[in-house]
């Protein structure tokens, strides 16, 4: 039996096929997963997945990826992650997710206060991201239990969320894009942390 191949990544103009290698699945037609009510997948079909991104295409999606980038770049050196990795890494966690938190402080603010009736057009997204904002503060709240640090009341860091704000009032599909692409960043540092971790880099963290 082969598995088909995947096509995952959705962006603003739709899904796009990415296609790979189908690997070879090596459980036997008898064999007691086939026989559980959701999919199995054997280890050679795991190892088969590629992880891949899409490159920015618009103006707005560079834009946002570089503006990413740089505010990855500069948490990075205000964590001290540049110079001591492994005592770094869950201040760099708390400020990347800090920063991350900040569109969805602003959506939360934008809706409640009058500012609102200026962005009706983007009413339903900033709805969206306002009910996904509990999710994020409890990220946040996670990394800086496992620091041992007690969480700052929000208003700490409306700051951000107002720069934020700036950002996508000015240029409201910068500001979209700029959400996708910090959520990405956030994917692609805890994909990194677990890959340390497993070879066995960061002892402390590991306990």
């Amino acid at each position: 039996i082969q598995a088909r191949p995947a096509a995952v990544f959705h962006r603003r103009r739709g899904f796009v096929p990415c296609l790979v290698e189908a690997p070879q699945l090596t459980l036997s037609r008898d064999a007691p997963q086939w026989e559980m009510p959701h999919n199995v997948w054997a280890p050679d079909s795991l190892n088969g997945v590629r992880v891949t991104a899409m490159q920015p295409h618009t103006l707005a999606d560079r834009m946002a990826y570089v503006a990413t980038r740089a505010i990855q770049e500069v948490l990075d050196l205000a964590s001290g992650f540049k110079f001591h990795r492994e005592r770094a890494w869950l201040k760099r966690l708390q400020l990347l997710e800090m920063a991350a938190t900040a569109p969805f402080t602003f959506s939360r603010m934008a809706l409640e206060r009058p500012m609102a009736s200026q962005t009706h057009l983007d009413r339903s997204w900033l709805q969206a991201l306002s009910q996904q904002s509990k999710q994020a503060v409890t990220h946040l709240s996670m990394v800086a239990a496992a620091r041992g640090t007690v969480l700052t009341t929000p208003s700490k860091w409306n700051g951000m969320a107002y720069a934020f704000g700036m950002g996508y009032l000015l240029w409201p599909r910068f500001g979209k894009w700029c959400v996708d692409h910090s959520q990405e960043a956030l994917i692609r540092v805890y994909a990194e942390l677990l890959e340390e971790m497993d070879a066995g880099e960061l002892p402390e963290l590991r306990s």
